[in-house]
């Protein structure tokens, strides 16, 4: 699933090569994506709107309309916007001169959504913001008895984290991705803090991780997952101290550590 690094790498290409433009015409080919809205009524709230601007929300996409409305994407496991047509295109947004771009998404866990105002996601603080300080995620993990993956996991907590960066960043933080999240004393909980900034960073400066079908608006991979310490690393030794990573189901998910730098 595109994380925080991948969906804004993505806003980025496409905001310029859209703003200002006015959607001419809008064709559903798979109406399941559309939420909340029937497609009808979708097509026609959004036919002739002007893109003002793309803003980014944890993983969703805010197309911000001349209007005043907003178009909310959510890229789920597979989803994609991009200028070239595939056999996965959902929806299509035509402009002007006979140009177009699209909603490609191979799975349908991806989510289409329009509102009439700014839309309330019900989100928590952003990793990356000047509102997420040290003192704000200690007070989020003293607060909570689950294991500290699935608490960052939670996006009404921490908005933009996955799986990927999730792991990452308890591996360099020295964090079993077990451990309770109340357990954490203030030495970790600041190395987590350091962590989980400076990987976003990182991935953000690589364009995201691409495994197999995350891909920017032109179609161009990230390059992240060649920077990978322990995601997707099962049986290979650990990048400081050799150790096999081990692969363990937590949190329903996957997860990735050494069991001895994450003891």
């Amino acid at each position: 699933m595109p994380e925080l690094p991948e969906v804004e790498t993505i806003r980025k290409g496409l905001l310029p090569l859209v703003k200002r433009k006015t959607i001419r015409k809008v064709v559903v080919i798979d109406k399941r994506v559309i939420k909340d809205i029937a497609p009808k009524e979708f097509i026609a709230e959004i036919t002739g709107e002007k893109i003002a601007d793309i803003e980014r929300r944890a993983k969703y996409l805010l197309f911000k309309f001349k209007s005043g409305k907003y178009m909310v994407v959510h890229l789920g496991m597979t989803g994609r916007l991009i200028f070239t047509k595939d056999k996965y295109v959902k929806v299509e947004f035509k402009f002007s001169g006979n140009k177009s771009f699209y909603y490609s998404d191979m799975r349908l866990f991806g989510k289409i959504r329009f509102y009439d105002s700014y839309p309330n996601l019900d989100l928590g603080y952003e990793p990356l913001s000047k509102e997420f300080t040290f003192n704000v995620l200690k007070d989020i993990l003293n607060k909570c008895k689950g294991i500290i993956k699935s608490v960052l996991l939670d996006q009404k907590l921490v908005a933009g984290l996955g799986n990927i960066y999730v792991l990452e960043s308890l591996f360099y933080a020295g964090i079993n991705p077990q451990r309770r999240a109340n357990s954490l004393k203030d030495n970790e909980i600041k190395k987590l803090y350091f962590e989980i900034k400076n990987v976003l960073k990182k991935a953000l400066n690589s364009r995201g991780t691409s495994f197999s079908s995350y891909v920017d608006a032109k179609g161009k991979k990230g390059s992240f997952q060649q920077k990978l310490s322990v995601y997707g690393k099962k049986d290979l030794p650990c990048p400081k101290c050799k150790t096999p990573i081990k692969r363990i189901n937590a949190g329903n998910r996957g997860t990735y550590f050494c069991p001895n730098c994450q003891k």
